[in-house]
């Protein structure tokens, strides 16, 4: 992710997948839902606690990579999807 305005959109379609209101996973993640709105809009500034509880409640990690793999990724085409990324894509859509 390349700015807090994509993380917090990736959160809330993870959210919004499993089917959680914001309300009920900032309760999950204790922290308050104010925060939680911030950080989907792209406007809070979220502790990096904070953000690893939301995403222990929703299933997800939080990884961190090379720069040159992102770039080189970007390079090889948006649309074209790997084995791993068909199965991450098929789990969001589920809510698993």
């Amino acid at each position: 992710m390349h700015s807090l305005q994509a993380l917090g959109a990736q959160i809330r379609h993870v959210r919004k997948a499993q089917k959680l209101s914001s309300a009920s996973l900032a309760e999950r993640s204790g922290i308050h839902r104010n925060t939680l709105q911030a950080l989907e809009t792209g406007k809070g500034n979220i502790e990096l606690s904070k953000l690893l509880s939301i995403c222990t409640e929703l299933g997800l990690e939080l990884l961190l990579v090379p720069q040159e793999v992102s770039a080189q990724r970007a390079a090889e085409g948006e649309g074209a999807r790997t084995e791993l990324s068909e199965r991450l894509h098929a789990l969001m859509r589920n809510g698993s």
